[in-house]
């Protein structure tokens, strides 16, 4: 079972005296498609975090050389002792081993060794890499919203859609460190194309990404005028935050853009909770943010009952992340953390190889 508790990150540097001097400090980064958190923290305790803007176009060593003089720069606060080692949260596919993103859709990565690289710009450091979705997993089950589960299914509903598993307290990789690619089920056969360059994907129909795109198509169908005038005031540009926007004020195509994006995922969660019979199900993600989740959770949580067979409906609960920015952080941490539930598994792998 994975339960443990500790303090959430606080966003800002440690305070003067505060003890950090003398302990084993770590580096611990979560990488998304808009943005980059990357922060210092002790086995139990994020101490401090700087956020970033991931700018994807200018290409991988870029992100990874800002990366590398954030941490330098957090790591030169006073008292605090040089970093032991960094734990990346990163966009898949990868290979965790070797410490390669195969490709990432939304970063326009491809076969590229960000772990050997950042090491390098760190002075050498060993620096672990995870999945972003099974780092918010690994966060969520240790620190958040699914503590006291063995059985998790988690998914995070921002930029794109990523997912991985826990299955007897232990998070999932599979045989490639594929398990858990939520976001690229199939979903809607020859649907709209996803990043990932097949069709139909849960991605293509109900990420943010997906969400933006479809409320852009609605202007150009002239079929929200509340989304229409948003647009105007904010320079033109449609994301989904303005179809959310829209959709409170009472525009019905916006809503209905938005009941439709909730069935696609509670048709997918109810496959999923068909197939691994979980106690619970989290949604992370800046698209499940308090606001949103209260005009989707309903409508995901009605879809995914229909799917079910009758004794599985309030059998398996269905909630908001509760760490926010910072569950990927938390899997970043267990990912070079002694004591963490990720060590005492590695530990244990060792153990039965030997």
């Amino acid at each position: 079972m994975i339960a443990v508790s500790s303090p959430l990150a606080s966003g800002t540097p440690p305070a003067e005296g505060g003890g950090s001097a003398g302990r084993t400090v770590f580096g611990v980064v979560d990488v998304g498609g808009t943005k980059i958190l990357a922060g210092l923290a002790t086995a139990s305790e994020i101490l401090a975090t700087q956020r970033l803007s991931t700018q994807a176009l200018r290409g991988p060593d870029d992100i990874v050389d800002r990366i590398a003089g954030a941490l330098t720069q957090l790591a030169g606060a006073p008292g605090l002792p040089r970093l032991s080692a960094v734990g990346l949260s990163v966009p898949g596919p990868l290979d965790r081993r070797l410490g390669v993103v195969h490709f990432t859709p939304n970063l326009l990565w491809e076969h590229y060794p960000v772990a050997a690289e950042l090491s390098r710009r760190l002075g050498g450091i060993p620096v672990r890499i995870d999945d972003d979705a099974n780092c918010a997993a690994a966060g969520e089950a240790w620190q958040g919203a699914g503590r006291g589960f063995a059985h998790l299914v988690v998914l995070t509903i921002g930029t794109g859609i990523g997912g991985a598993v826990i299955i007897d307290g232990v998070l999932v990789h599979g045989h490639q460190d594929l398990a858990g690619e939520i976001g690229h089920m199939a979903i809607v056969p020859d649907g709209p194309p996803c990043a990932c360059g097949h069709s139909g994907c849960l991605e293509a129909v109900a990420s943010g990404n997906a969400i933006g795109r479809l409320g852009a198509a609605l202007l150009t169908q002239n079929e929200s005028p509340a989304l229409s005038r948003l647009a105007r005031e904010g320079g033109g540009e449609v994301h989904a935050d303005l179809v959310f926007r829209a959709a409170a004020a009472g525009d019905p195509a916006c809503q209905a853009l938005l009941d439709k994006a909730a069935g696609h995922l509670g048709a997918a969660i109810g496959s999923l909770v068909q197939v691994l019979n979980p106690q619970a199900v989290v949604l992370g993600g800046g698209v499940m943010c308090p606001e949103n989740a209260g005009r989707l959770l309903p409508a995901i949580r009605a879809q995914m009952n229909r799917h079910l067979f009758e004794i599985q409906r309030g059998a398996v609960q269905l909630l908001r992340g509760e760490l926010g920015d910072s569950a990927g952080l938390w899997g970043a941490l267990q990912l070079v953390a002694p004591g963490s539930p990720a060590a005492a598994q590695r530990a244990g792998n060792a153990a039965s190889r030997g």
